[in-house]
């Protein structure tokens, strides 16, 4: 009977060493080896203790922290062209309605009104110009690059366009080269006073065929063929007339402009010329 009390704590005492020493080599090991590497194949690791004991849970491996990858490069958005609208000057016939004149030039009638601003299409005269825009017309907006305007050589009382070279647009002028400034613009909301009044400064002679005032609203001027000298002005009317070298009338049945409204010339390229803001 001694003797198996003996056996029984020797097998005690033996499995309390194993433990201890179990637990002292985990310990100095994980201090010495704080994580484990990851490996790109699964490890199996098979550690061999004495049963009844419970092992500390194995160290959490390292993971590398990922370097954060490059944004992807942007691709640049591929420029687009700026609409070119080609002119061609056109003198009404006897025998003329909008709807033939559209038909010859192959263009809707609805451009032709946009771009002669007119109003009331029965209102058309004999020896009246009208500007047809050849291929149709690309209204512009807000948000849309302003069309270049090209004007086409000038037609009388011609049935089929005559193919020339067009005009190159205006460079921009600086110095004492010919400029326009917008010098004001009075009767503001009266259709029968209301005019925008343009003046040359600079040297030499300077071409209006086909500028453009503009207003915020998306409303157009464009220029019929006038030349302005040094030291020369004209008047933009909103109302009704018959043009000479001095005064344009845009034909309009209500005025256009109002205060605080900014007003716009652009020449025939597209480019802006000229700006002024109505008091």
């Amino acid at each position: 009977m001694r003797t198996l009390k003996r056996i029984v704590y020797y097998a005690l005492i033996n499995i309390a060493i194993s433990a201890l020493t179990v637990w002292v080599v985990l310990n100095i090991w994980e201090k010495r080896n704080p994580c484990l590497p990851v490996a790109s194949t699964p490890q199996v690791v098979v550690i061999t203790a004495t049963p009844g004991v419970q092992l500390p849970a194995p160290a959490a491996p390292c993971i590398e922290a990922t370097q954060p990858s490059a944004p992807p490069t942007a691709i640049p958005e591929t420029p687009q062209p700026t609409p070119t609208l080609e002119l061609v000057e056109y003198v009404v016939q006897a025998s003329d309605t909008l709807g033939s004149i559209a038909e010859r030039f192959e263009v809707s009638v609805a451009d032709i009104l946009y771009v002669n601003q007119i109003e009331n299409p029965d209102l058309l005269a004999v020896g009246q110009v009208l500007y047809i825009p050849i291929g149709g017309l690309v209204i512009p907006t807000e948000t849309s690059i302003p069309p270049t305007v090209v004007p086409s050589p000038t037609l009388r009382a011609s049935v089929t366009p005559t193919p020339g070279p067009s005009p190159t647009a205006s460079p921009t002028l600086s110095g004492d080269e010919a400029q326009v400034i917008i010098d004001n613009v009075f009767g503001v909301g009266d259709l029968d006073t209301e005019r925008v009044v343009l003046r040359r400064t600079g040297l030499g002679e300077l071409s209006l065929a086909a500028w453009q005032l503009r207003d915020q609203d998306g409303n157009i001027y464009i220029f019929p063929q006038l030349t302005l000298f040094e030291g020369g002005a004209v008047n933009v009317n909103t109302r009704s007339g018959t043009n000479t070298v001095v005064e344009l009338f845009w034909n309009r049945a209500a005025a256009v402009w109002r205060s605080g409204e900014l007003v716009s010339l652009y020449d025939s390229g597209g480019i802006l010329r000229a700006s002024f803001t109505i008091p």
